[in-house]
């Protein structure tokens, strides 16, 4: 958020609408909507992975276009820490989704079912 702010305070804020208008992520959101409902439940599942999905990826795309318009060319660090926070985000969204509403799938080492 604090690089949003930086960005549109340099005027920089219609980068970040136009990438958060665009149409691509809300359609496969719909897509993971609509398998959500038309799926059936595993055993075990308290509700479908793919709602919370569909619900997730437009959330974490939005963080990442205010957080990259907070320079316009990141150097170093900076553009490799970008690239794992918005590569990460939506893969850690759906790991944490995959184990709150099907915990039968977290595997034992990462304290699954049949963990000690």
């Amino acid at each position: 958020m604090v690089r949003g702010l930086r960005g549109a305070r340099e005027g920089r804020a219609h980068l970040a609408a136009q990438r958060i208008k665009s149409p691509t992520i809300y359609l496969f959101s719909a897509y993971l909507l609509v398998a959500a409902l038309v799926t059936p439940k595993s055993p075990g599942e308290s509700t479908s992975p793919l709602l919370w999905l569909a619900l997730a990826i437009p959330l974490a795309n939005g963080l990442a276009a205010v957080s990259s318009v907070g320079q316009t060319q990141p150097k170093g660090l900076t553009r490799a820490g970008l690239a794992l926070l918005h590569g990460g985000a939506v893969l850690a969204a759906a790991a944490c989704i995959l184990a709150f509403v099907s915990p039968r799938f977290v595997p034992v080492w990462l304290g699954g079912p049949g963990a000690p």
